[in-house]
């Protein structure tokens, strides 16, 4: 049993999200969380393994999963990039309003192109706050929706920029990050850091 994932089987996680029909035909409701994901990535459904383990993880281990994902691809980020990637982790440090606002002002500066605005939109959407302007009636996202989020942020780190000749490239990424969101599943203590900016 995956410590952070303790569920007997997958029924309740999958009702999160909607599955593609490659998952469907590959899931059984009866399923361990690890049998699940053991499953997915036998036939290489790399995204939807990332969309399970989002949807499955607590939300605070998700969102600093997705920020280690992110942390594989340093070299790609800029200044902008990397100050978005550190808002999340400053909210993980610190998860109050002030961050939590901060990541989302970030997160829409850079634009939903890139995958640290997506960890930024995982903060602001954690259910914590409210998402729409503070002089409205409060409005609180829906549930999980902060898991489309994470997933998100992995899978448009998986495919942008492009993968230069010499990287690990897509699939060794992929399963990279599935490594680390098995291991944060089975309890690995959480260190959280901030991503050193380029120097100009």
């Amino acid at each position: 049993m995956l410590k952070k994932i303790p569920n007997k089987n997958i029924a309740a996680i999958i009702e999160r999200y909607q599955l593609t029909e490659e998952a469907q035909a590959i899931l059984e409701l009866k399923m361990s969380p690890k049998e699940a994901i053991v499953s997915l990535v036998e036939v290489k459904l790399y995204n939807d393994t990332i969309q399970f383990i989002a949807h499955a993880l607590p939300m605070i281990d998700g969102i600093f999963w997705a920020s280690e994902a992110l942390a594989l691809r340093i070299d790609e980020w800029d200044n902008p990039q990397r100050q978005t990637i550190n808002s999340a982790r400053q909210w993980l440090q610190q998860p109050n309003e002030t961050h939590r606002i901060r990541a989302n002002q970030l997160g829409d500066r850079i634009g939903l192109e890139v995958a640290p605005a997506w960890i930024a939109k995982a903060v602001y959407w954690s259910g914590t706050g409210s998402i729409v302007a503070p002089e409205l009636p409060a409005v609180m996202p829906p549930d999980f929706l902060y898991g489309h989020a994470i997933a998100a942020a992995i899978s448009v780190a998986a495919a942008v920029p492009a993968w230069k000749e010499g990287d690990i490239g897509y699939e060794k990424f992929y399963l990279k990050v599935i490594e680390q969101g098995l291991n944060i599943a089975q309890g690995s203590p959480l260190h959280i850091t901030l991503l050193t900016m380029n120097e100009e």
